[in-house]
């Protein structure tokens, strides 16, 4: 891999955070028109998330209204994000076509599309099914803006099961799953192992960033030429030591791409090791967006039909097992509830590592979008509604947070193309093959 530096950098982007600071607001306006249209500051990401086996509605869904909330046991541990949180109570994932309620689950999730026919998997209500029928969304969005990173997409995983219907999620087109990496090491190995970031290149980024400042100056002679009168001059000349100091502030902030520490050799497969397996690939993750390697990551854990055992939450249950169980077991309640709280625990642990991440004025979470989903509503019913989905993080302000949105069984397809719309592609109608010409989702973006 070849050493990176920022691209993100800009002349906009200094002269915007002086701005912000008052030092050269009055002269803005005629250095943008010299500027003209220059490409975004910051990449806008999209992560994609997956945990299995339904969840408890009961005690999954939010109270109150769309903007005045409270939060549910199972999402308690996402109140410090709830101002960065959209809530999709009501979608409705199609039963239509082959396969199991679990096998078609898990295919439709991110790809909207019936399961291909086939005898390649039987199903537990005796069907047969073939993979999925079409490329995942966040794969969709990948093709379109990923040519400009190392990966169009990196696929984490969390002991996904091996290769069958009921463990891939993320497609490249029909017939064609594409299987994450269980293994931080191998992960690791992949993305830093040759991944240099040395002395030299720290303080050739920094010096880049200080030759900003000159850039700034060059454009502001040929404006006071052209503009500007001799009082102009003597305001900017008054001005620039101060932006000399605003820059020595930001020069801490290069880069925010580190080398983390590596995994050390983690057993990926041992049961125990869940919880470490989980984190290691969420600093992973967090470290290659910020490194821009991608813009574009999932992370799987465990696969549909799971029966992991959550020993260290006490649950030393299998999960699927457990899901299984009757309503009236008031012990499943207890149980399936601590399990899924401790995955909200986890989408916390990743949302803290890529707020953690400092970019600009912000962090790299305020320009990522976090999608959590399901392959059922419930397990014991292998429900299809409401199938429990949270958006997370400042979604580079393509959305707006902070609220509780409620529908009527819309399909979930609709979220899949609002997906699309928020990550720039607009134009998008619909989205796999279940729910054709829907549009987006009412009142999302």
């Amino acid at each position: 891999m070849t050493k990176r530096k920022n691209p993100f950098f800009s002349r906009r982007l200094f002269l915007g955070s002086l701005g912000a600071a008052g030092v050269l607001s009055p002269f803005l306006p005629m250095l943008d028109r010299e500027l003209e249209a220059a490409p975004g500051d910051f990449p806008l990401r999209l992560i994609l998330l997956f945990s299995a086996n339904g969840t408890l509605y009961e005690n999954w869904a939010p109270t109150g209204s769309e903007a005045d909330f409270q939060l549910s046991p199972i999402l308690s541990p996402l109140e410090a994000y709830r101002d960065q949180m959209i809530v999709l109570d009501g979608l409705e994932r199609s039963r239509d076509g082959v396969g199991d309620d679990h096998q078609k689950g898990m295919a439709q999730l991110w790809t909207g599309s019936r399961l291909l026919e086939g005898t390649e998997f039987a199903g537990g209500d005796g069907s047969t099914a073939g993979w999925g029928g079409g490329i995942s969304v966040e794969q969709h969005i990948a093709n379109a803006v990923g040519n400009q990173t190392p990966y169009q997409s990196l696929e984490f995983g969390v002991q996904t099961q091996g290769a069958s219907v009921w463990s891939r999620m993320s497609y490249a087109g029909a017939n064609q799953p594409i299987a994450p990496e269980d293994s931080p090491d191998a992960m690791f190995d992949r993305l830093f192992a040759d991944f240099d970031v040395d002395a030299t290149v720290l303080e050739k980024l920094k010096a880049e960033r200080r030759s900003v400042i000159d850039l700034v100056k060059g454009d502001l002679d040929s404006l006071m030429a052209k503009h500007g009168s001799s009082n102009d001059r003597l305001k900017i000349e008054a001005h620039l030591d101060s932006i000399r100091a605003i820059e020595q502030r930001n020069e801490s902030a290069v880069p925010s791409c580190e080398i983390p520490a590596a995994p050390g050799g983690v057993d990926a497969g041992s049961n125990d090791n869940f919880p470490m397996i989980s984190q290691l690939q969420s600093d992973l993750m967090a470290m290659s967006l910020a490194c821009d390697m991608t813009r574009v990551a999932s992370l799987q854990w465990s696969a549909s039909v799971s029966n992991v055992r959550f020993n260290w939450v006490g649950v030393p249950d299998g999960h699927h097992d457990l899901s299984h169980l009757g309503d009236g077991d008031q012990s499943m309640i207890d149980k399936l509830t601590t399990i899924n709280t401790w995955y909200a625990e986890q989408v916390r642990y990743l949302l803290d590592a890529l707020a953690s991440i400092p970019e600009g004025d912000g962090t790299v979470l305020d320009n990522t979008l976090v999608v959590w989903g399901n392959e059922l509503s419930r397990g014991n019913s292998h429900g299809n509604r409401p199938i429990p989905f949270v958006l997370l993080g400042g979604a580079g302000g393509q959305l707006q947070m902070g609220r509780y949105l409620q529908y009527d069984n819309a399909q979930h397809n609709r979220l899949l193309v609002s997906l699309c719309h928020a990550m720039g592609l607009t134009d998008q109608t619909t989205f796999g093959d279940t729910d054709a010409g829907s549009g987006g989702l009412p009142g999302l973006t």
